[in-house]
């Protein structure tokens, strides 16, 4: 997430308020009891085969970077940094393919997850400032409690990377901000888990390092609106109507769609500042980019790491309703996918490009295939009633 405030391409989705929509009113009378069966039915299918299978994958790869860095402290080597750099990179995917449903417990009005573990650019003298002054004794909940621009993904992927790879070695100063930063990564990671699972629903280790930082469990506990919040969704708890929480689905992917083609791509590109492409250490952007278009899939089709729709599925809903926005739905995921890989013409970084200046015109199609399949997710309002 770029530091910017998000606006849903819907609008505020009608059910979708501050964290004080938990004293909304629901006025359900006269409503189609079976229409809203199917919108449950749905809910349900991406909650469950989505949503929860996502922040689970996130959480558990977020703690094998913590394996990484301790085997990092114990000797730095090509293998450890290399292994460090893979666990980086493997969270990574799952952050991205997680972003089609950044509402709920990861948006502004409630842990503002997003926000903390992946806001760029880096304030670079913020990041040298900790380094030169802070890092002996730095450790997770200090760094917890950090600003997001010195903390988040982009931070431990500034320390473990240059120039698309992994660095040769790294100072004790970094070794310990890394480590810092990781842990406070890991919390974010746990929480979004967590609050879309309830704690009870997620393995023992899993709770064990949820309670691990006493802040976070007082930040978790002091918003209980968006506790449990898959079963809120399912349920339309706090929603005025299950069409507002089926209406959910759509404008987060219509969200991210967005964002990806004109903030991620666009937006570096035009200005030509190589510093505000996301994950440009690494040279990652290009697989951030494409993650977020799996995410969309994902969401649509109702599973993760689905290849067709499921049953119970945004796309069964909505070629059930108008076949033809469907299949040039399903058609323009694939395009973005396309048109997203061929930026980098199979052999440069999303960095290269922005500092070239090459490739504008595969550039200009990714943004039109993104914002054109983004404008489709739209359309999906006019089928929900």
């Amino acid at each position: 997430m770029k530091k910017q405030v998000k606006s849903w391409l819907f609008g505020i989705t009608a059910g979708i308020l501050s964290i004080a929509f938990a004293a909304c009113e629901k006025d359900r009378g006269g409503e189609n009891t079976d229409r809203d069966a199917t919108y449950k039915a749905i809910l349900q299918a991406y909650v469950d085969g989505t949503v929860i299978p996502t922040y689970k994958a996130l959480a558990e790869a977020a703690l094998e970077m913590r394996t990484a860095n301790e085997a990092l402290k114990t000797g730095q080597s090509a293998t450890t940094i290399d292994a460090a750099a893979e666990a980086w990179k493997q969270a990574r995917v799952y952050w991205e393919q997680s972003e089609a449903f950044l509402f709920g417990p990861v948006g502004e009005d409630a842990f503002v997850i997003d926000g903390h573990i992946d806001s760029w650019p880096l304030e670079k003298n913020d990041i040298d400032e900790v380094l030169a002054n802070e890092a002996v004794g730095l450790d997770g909940r200090s760094c917890w409690k950090k600003e997001a621009e010195v903390i988040g993904f982009h931070v431990t992927e500034y320390l473990l990377f240059r120039e698309g790879k992994p660095r040769p070695s790294l100072s004790a100063a970094e070794l310990t901000y890394l480590t810092a930063a990781t842990d406070a990564l890991i919390w974010d990671c746990v929480l979004a888990y967590v609050a879309w699972a309830g704690e009870n629903n997620v393995a023992p280790n899993i709770r064990t390092v949820f309670r691990e930082n006493p802040d976070v469990l007082e930040f978790y506990e002091d918003v209980p609106a968006f506790q449990q919040f898959g079963e809120k969704l399912k349920n339309a708890t706090n929603y005025r109507s299950f069409a507002d929480a089926f209406s959910q689905i759509a404008a987060g992917c219509a969200d991210i769609l967005d964002e990806v083609g004109t903030t991620k791509i666009e937006s570096p590109f035009a200005s030509n500042k190589v510093e505000e492409v996301e994950s440009w250490y690494s040279w990652h952007s290009l697989l951030d980019y494409e993650d977020n278009i799996v995410s969309v899939r994902n969401a649509y089709f109702g599973s993760r790491g689905a290849t067709a729709p499921v049953a119970n599925s945004l796309s069964a809903f909505v070629a059930g309703a108008d076949s033809d926005l469907d299949a040039r739905i399903k058609a323009g995921i694939d395009d973005c996918i396309t048109k997203i890989r061929a930026i980098g013409d199979g052999n440069k970084s999303f960095y290269e490009v922005v500092r070239d200046q090459i490739n504008r015109e595969q550039v200009e199609a990714a943004v039109e295939a993104c914002i054109n399949l983004s404008g489709l997710f739209m359309q999906i309002a006019r089928l929900v009633e």
